[in-house]
């Protein structure tokens, strides 16, 4: 089975339908049904908390149980979260998050380099890998 690691931006757009790029989303999820959500830590972070403070609470806590129990859930380890640190650093030249950072960071140490995700500075990492879909 293949596995994608799920950025926020494709999250929203997923979830939301008022989001521009949620029939994109949706066409994607439904042409690549089989493929295995990788749900980052800091993903998971980021999302419920900006469905919390965006949609309901509610409606977090609904689709983090989703996330959390119908895919695959990675947490963040003290050397992840250092690799994390590390690309954040040396990449000082880029708008990155410390989130987008955790994607690189993560993508490199499973062996993903597919991100399901609407998000520019996500785009901007294929020179290092990542290939951004769809």
């Amino acid at each position: 089975m293949s596995e994608i690691i799920v950025d926020t931006s494709a999250l929203i757009a997923f979830f939301i339908r008022s989001e521009k790029h949620h029939p994109a989303a949706r066409r994607y999820a439904a042409q690549h049904s089989t493929v295995r959500w990788i749900i980052l830590e800091t993903i998971f972070d980021e999302f419920v908390t900006w469905m919390r403070a965006n949609v309901s609470i509610s409606g977090s806590i609904q689709v983090g149980r989703i996330l959390r129990e119908e895919h695959l859930y990675v947490n963040i380890s003290d050397a992840d979260d250092m690799a994390t640190w590390e690309i954040f650093c040396q990449y000082d030249d880029k708008e990155w998050s410390y989130t987008d950072c955790s994607i690189l960071a993560m993508a490199r140490k499973l062996g993903i380099s597919k991100v399901f995700a609407f998000d520019k500075h996500i785009r901007q990492m294929a020179s290092l890998g990542i290939h951004c879909v769809p």
